[in-house]
């Protein structure tokens, strides 16, 4: 697997950044302090009238975290404090068992996460209307990338009539679908975009839904394993959540599709 290096460079550089900061995170108390302080004031933004402030904050960041292609924003992070902080004020006066049976917690939950959702299906327009301009570059100049990117696309343009699924699919699980996007703006079919995007829509609900509720499921998997669970254990867990992300990125991106699919039609063709 032939691997750009103007690739290996960026996303090294991100792994190094997100490896320092956690060492500081763990060796410098002043530097952990300031952290958990951040994390302890965005709490605040769930915390009454708040909320509706908390829904733009989820609106905003969700966007901006699928439009910035290549550049990992953490959103997710953001779901999980923001929905952490609506756990945090239910806690005091309900425990864990009275915090699920209760339905005003829940709709606040999904209300983080459908907001959050269509930010981010928002956000991939940007990918749409990148890809578009990358046909264009395409058809001049190719990078191997940009080669790797349209492979990718092929997958789901190959079966026209399960199209919309697969962008559910790759909208609902919690992986990098920037690439597909991408692909599917610099396709030479005719691509209905509103369409695409509320089965995006419909399948990023899904994943910020993931996101927002990923708190009760490490506060009850810390729980059943005797971890305390605290701030410091929440910053550890988000940035290894951050580097499988990128991995993920990592590999659609590098990965030559075009070989895989010419491979997978070849040995079609001979059975």
């Amino acid at each position: 697997m032939a691997v750009p290096k103007k690739l290996i460079i960026v996303f090294t550089f991100f792994y190094i950044a997100i490896i320092i900061y956690l060492l500081l995170f763990l060796t410098i108390p002043e530097f952990q302090a300031g952290i958990i302080n951040s994390r302890q004031n965005m709490a605040i933004l769930t915390e009454g009238s708040n909320y509706f402030l908390a829904l733009l904050v989820s609106l905003f960041i969700c966007f901006i975290g699928n439009a910035s292609i290549g550049f990992p924003v953490p959103y997710p992070f953001i779901l999980f404090s923001l929905s952490e902080s609506i756990y945090i004020r239910y806690s005091i006066d309900l425990v864990m068992g009275e915090i699920l049976r209760n339905g005003f917690f829940w709709l606040e939950i999904s209300g983080i996460a459908i907001i959050g959702g269509l930010g981010s299906a928002m956000g991939e327009l940007v990918s749409f209307l990148v890809g578009m301009g990358a046909k264009k570059v395409a058809k001049r100049s190719s990078t191997q990338t940009l080669k790797n990117v349209k492979g990718f696309g092929r997958l789901v343009l190959e079966h026209p009539k399960s199209m919309y699924l697969y962008i559910f699919v790759a909208a609902a699980l919690p992986i990098p679908d920037d690439p597909l996007w991408i692909s599917l703006g610099m396709s030479d079919k005719k691509i209905n975009f509103t369409k695409c995007l509320i089965w995006g829509w419909l399948g990023k609900n899904i994943t910020t839904f993931f996101y927002a509720i990923l708190p009760l499921f490490l506060i009850l998997g810390y729980t059943a394993s005797g971890i305390e669970v605290n701030d410091i254990s929440s910053v550890i867990t988000e940035a290894v959540m951050l580097l499988i992300t990128l991995s993920l990125m990592f590999f659609i991106l590098s990965f030559n599709w075009d070989k895989f699919l010419d491979k997978r039609q070849e040995k079609k063709l001979l059975n």
